[in-house]
């Protein structure tokens, strides 16, 4: 594990990386144990640092797992989530700081890696990790991309260096995969493994859920998690509430999430005259467990990768209403799992949720399907097994994989 100084350390109890968690080990791998290396220059990895935890949880039993991140404080809470499943661990100095591909490389050398496995979104934020793996002799390069192509054209050219050393390009959605197709990459470079969370588990009951949130019993609860920035678009389900209070009186939207636009959601919903109906509990570690308070889950999104909010509030047993954006259409199945609107469009979510409040058999249906949807597609467990196929194929340099797909929901009814 690393101090505050990024000086690199292991676990002591290194007896931890043996022991399979309940969701963790795979029915066949691969003879040898591999040495895997997951990395993220993010400064907020967020929902990027999630994906890395449920695959260090996944492979930790059978490989030896390895993190590495920026040292913000938002990283710093995924190295000490990830050295608590007993994997090392590294602080990294800042991207632009000469030091930190030197730490990369420091780090490999003393850890040496099968694969490095980097994560990032927009592909901004590579900062030639790729290159410090290969100057420490990594064979296998690996990348996902957890958001779909949307910068300026001009960035082409640095994106393309930055990958340049990289074996494969792992979309976390179709939706990503094309738009990366689209600006050039070789589609034999690219391969599809759809997100995936770790189970719940038992959650702590409506009541005790609402009672945490400061809600009564009989309020019809409508919730949203993520961070609170315009990518987001939670300012769009707060331009939703004055319609659904005029139609619902018990109405509360909990907004969960740390962010810039705390206040700006604030003001926006006093200016709208539904302050008293909006809730911001700010960042909360039990995220997952407080969607037990809620009775419909909204995903407003602008633009997305594909949502781990929606696979939650799925794995929670909650009928999802989101926007009809890249990734989240490859979850949410409107008039299955739950409703897809247009972005960007508070009129029309209003309604599609107004729909879910005012009919409980409704609800009940599509949280039930969109359950099913997730043990049978969205698993952590389903994603480190796909993922460990890219790894082999890249290792054994044999041809890329068929590109992969979520399967349709239209026959989870």
């Amino acid at each position: 594990m690393a101090s505050a100084t990024g000086e690199v350390t292991e676990d002591p109890d290194r007896s931890a990386v043996g022991e399979a968690s309940p969701t963790s080990g795979f029915t066949a791998w691969p003879r040898r144990r591999l040495s895997i290396c997951l990395y993220t220059p993010s400064a907020d990895p967020s929902g990027m640092g999630a994906h890395m935890l449920d695959l260090a949880a996944e492979f930790r039993s059978q490989a030896d797992v390895s993190v590495l991140c920026w040292g913000t404080p938002s990283g710093r809470r995924v190295l000490e989530r990830a050295a608590a499943l007993g994997v090392a661990t590294c602080a990294l100095p800042p991207p632009r700081d000469p030091a930190f591909a030197h730490a990369i490389v420091e780090f490999l050398t003393a850890h040496p890696a099968d694969v490095f496995h980097i994560h990032v979104g927009s592909g901004r934020e590579n900062f030639d990790g790729a290159r410090a793996a290969r100057r420490a002799g990594v064979p296998a390069v690996v990348q996902t991309q957890h958001q779909p192509w949307l910068l300026n054209p001009r960035k082409k050219a640095a994106f393309f260096r930055a990958i340049a050393p990289v074996d494969r390009l792992i979309a976390v959605s179709e939706g990503v995969r094309l738009t990366h197709e689209r600006i050039g990459v070789p589609a034999e470079r690219l391969v599809t493994v759809p997100n995936g969370i770790v189970p719940r588990g038992r959650g702590p009951g409506r009541l005790a859920a609402r009672a945490a949130l400061g809600l009564e019993p009989d309020h019809l609860v409508v919730m949203n998690v993520g961070r609170l920035m315009v990518q987001k678009g939670q300012c769009y389900l707060v331009a939703a509430m004055p319609d659904l209070a005029a139609r619902f009186a018990r109405l509360a939207v909990v907004i969960v999430g740390g962010g810039y636009l705390a206040d700006d959601l604030a003001r926006q919903a006093a200016d709208l005259g539904v302050a008293a109906c909006l809730h911001l509990p700010g960042h909360r570690t039990d995220a997952r467990m407080l969607l037990d308070a809620a009775d419909v889950f909204a995903l407003p999104s602008r633009q997305e990768g594909m949502p781990l909010a929606a696979l939650e509030a799925m794995d929670a047993g909650l009928p999802v209403v989101a926007t009809d954006v890249i990734g989240t259409a490859e979850v949410v199945i409107s008039g299955v799992t739950g409703t897809l609107v247009s972005p960007e469009d508070p009129p029309a979510l209003a309604e599609a949720v107004a729909e879910l409040l005012a009919d409980p058999d409704l609800r009940q249906r599509y949280a039930r399907a969109g359950r099913h949807r997730y043990v049978a597609h969205f698993t952590a467990r389903r994603m480190a097994e796909d993922t460990l196929r890219v790894y082999e194929d890249v290792l054994a340099g044999a041809a890329p994989p068929v590109h992969g797909s979520v399967p349709s929901g239209r026959a989870v009814r």
